[in-house]
């Protein structure tokens, strides 16, 4: 019998990706929700006993991290080192071989070198366990090593893929070491951990593939509860469980005004606040509809987000609305019908609207904007020009 945990894409440390300024409290759990799901992931792993934890990339969000992350996963490591339990790591395309040129890390932590490598555990009960895996170099070293994992042959010992790549039939931007689950298959492991996915995902389970997630999330982009995968059993069948450590969550929410109004709205959208604060500390896009003939007034829309937040400033629990976008029924007209497809899809275009900021001493500051930020500001702009035409009118 085997007992581990498989975690991937901590991204310890990284920023948050938000739209809105958060109010000190809020912003104080920002900063320290990566640190404290870690620290859970660790404490369950002693409690519960396990004879190791895989990590299968992207530890840290880029190769450069903060000296707090690194005294913190150190401090972390010695825990588990005092508690007899083993960490093996790959490094992913994000957390490159370097980091631990950086940290002095305790011997119960092996990590794998750039090429295919093997190594074998026997557990307190006498399991006999191999791990199979490579870490990431640098930016040069992202090649596909699949071929040169070992097959290995069916025996009562249990074999474990590590691995920092992409299945094929997934929508992953970032494409690196893209597999088949047939590829997977043919090195007759019992379990594939895998990472380079912040959302966990079942592949198949005879073998075991799975994408464990992030175990916090950092944007819209990952939604609901994060944490890990607490795998256990023998060479005959492991069990595969979801564990939370997440400590705030991003989400997406609709509601439909009872009346359009000052007032209505803003209690509109404390109920909703109210409907799901028990569910712990929150982030929110929220999209408004308003079936009423009465349109909402873009500017007063902007002051009600203001006051909805402010409330939340001394929240243990607060649901924080970062987004709003406002759907009118009965609006008589949107950009898409003022102006053709191909205009607003101008890639040129969006790149010469934006050239003063990427231009300026904040670019350094900045990551590229993904798909999802360009709709955002598409959106955020065809409500601001909306309000403006509504006023000249």
């Amino acid at each position: 019998m085997i007992k581990f945990i498989h975690t991937s894409d901590i991204h310890l440390d990284m920023p948050f990706q938000l739209e809105s300024h958060l109010p000190e409290k809020v912003l104080t759990d920002v900063v320290e929700a990566s640190f404290t799901s870690f620290k859970k992931l660790v404490d369950d792993a002693i409690s519960e006993k396990v004879d190791f934890i895989i990590i299968s990339g992207g530890l840290f969000h880029h190769e450069y991290p903060s000296i707090r992350a690194y005294q913190f996963i150190q401090k972390q490591f010695n825990r588990l080192n005092d508690a007899h339990i083993f960490v093996y790591y790959i490094c992913g395309n994000e957390d490159y071989l370097n980091f631990n040129t950086y940290i002095e890390i305790p011997n119960n932590v092996i990590v794998f070198g750039q090429d295919v490598s093997s190594y074998e555990l026997i557990t307190n009960n006498g399991t006999r366990v191999y791990l199979h895996g490579f870490s990431y170099f640098n930016e040069d070293s992202l090649e596909n090593k699949i071929d040169r994992f070992p097959v290995v042959h069916v025996d009562q010992s249990i074999h474990i893929g590590l691995l920092h790549g992409t299945y094929a039939k997934s929508d992953i931007k970032k494409r690196i070491t893209e597999f088949q689950v047939e590829d997977l298959n043919s090195k007759m492991y019992h379990y594939w951990a895998l990472g380079h996915s912040d959302n966990a995902q079942f592949i198949s389970d005879i073998p075991h593939i799975h994408y464990s997630g992030t175990i916090q999330a950092n944007s819209f982009d990952c939604l609901g509860d994060k944490g890990y995968l607490l795998v256990s059993g023998d060479h005959i069948d492991l069990n595969v469980s979801f564990v939370k450590t997440s400590t705030i969550t991003f989400n997406q929410a609709e509601i439909t005004l009872s009346e359009v109004g000052k007032h209505a709205i803003y209690q509109d959208i404390t109920d909703f606040k109210e409907s799901v604060r028990n569910h712990g500390k929150q982030f929110y896009q929220l999209t408004i509809h308003n079936p009423h003939e009465t349109l909402v007034d873009q500017a007063e829309l902007r002051k009600i987000l203001t006051e909805v937040q402010q409330f939340e400033a001394n929240e243990v629990n607060f649901v924080f609305i970062d987004q709003i976008q406002l759907n009118e029924a009965h609006a008589v007209y949107t950009l898409d019908e003022e102006f053709r497809d191909e205009f607003l899809n101008d890639e040129m275009l969006y790149y010469q609207s934006m050239a003063d900021i990427r231009a300026s001493k904040a670019k350094k500051y900045m990551d590229p904007l993904k798909l999802s930020d360009k709709s955002m500001l598409l959106k955020h702009g065809e409500a601001i020009l909306k309000s403006v035409m509504r006023d000249d009118a």
